[in-house]
């Protein structure tokens, strides 16, 4: 990595890419879809998974927490592998922006009406930008004055400071990609050390 001079350009670049990056609307990368609105007689045990607030945490899928509905939705409907749900509505004003990429191992699944989904050809770039504090500053503007929530209409608006050139853009996904597989590894590693723990407390004290 190199560090860039130019104040108007990120801090720090990789070698080989010096092309000025662009300000680009969210709108122009891809698309929103609202959410399915259901009825309680519409749940059931099994069938199709209706993604919720629930089922994002830290920033990625969990599914300890899941509604099934026995709907029929149109296929674009449904979520597709890179697609990233996002929280547009919520009780709590902190929930509202978090998000998660979609990742192959999702069951056959669509969202809720608090939520939304962009779908686009660079999503895996795009998940990148939302976790920045320039994401999170535009969620925070563009809240609702007395409902926590964000319209698509804004979220389309959403400006981003991206590279020109798309090999840029896969080089710092890739290199994202990296970090993220390392704190992964870690947080695994923490968990299998808190439950030794645990287990050897058990044995060691009566």
């Amino acid at each position: 990595m190199m560090v860039s001079k130019n104040n108007q350009q990120p801090k720090i670049r990789f070698p080989g890419y010096t092309n000025d990056w662009k300000e680009e609307k969210l709108g122009n990368l891809g698309k929103t879809m609202n959410g399915l609105t259901y009825a309680p007689s519409d749940v059931r045990s099994s069938g199709l998974l209706v993604l919720r607030s629930s089922n994002v945490q830290n920033g990625e899928l969990c599914f300890d927490d899941n509604v099934f509905v026995d709907i029929e939705v149109p296929e674009e409907a449904k979520t597709q592998p890179d697609d990233i749900l996002i929280c547009v509505r919520n009780g709590s004003k902190k929930l509202i922006g978090k998000t998660a990429l979609i990742t192959e191992k999702c069951p056959n699944s669509t969202h809720g009406a608090f939520m939304s989904i962009f779908r686009g050809e660079k999503n895996i770039f795009v998940f990148q930008l939302m976790q920045t504090y320039t994401y999170h500053h535009q969620v925070y503007m563009n809240l609702g004055a007395t409902i926590n929530s964000i319209n698509g209409s804004n979220l389309k608006r959403f400006k981003f400071h991206v590279p020109y050139e798309v090999g840029e853009q896969q080089k710092i996904v890739s290199f994202i990609s990296v970090l993220d597989k390392k704190i992964e590894f870690v947080s695994r590693q923490i968990e299998q050390t808190k439950t030794f723990k645990k287990g050897l407390l058990q044995q060691m004290f009566v």
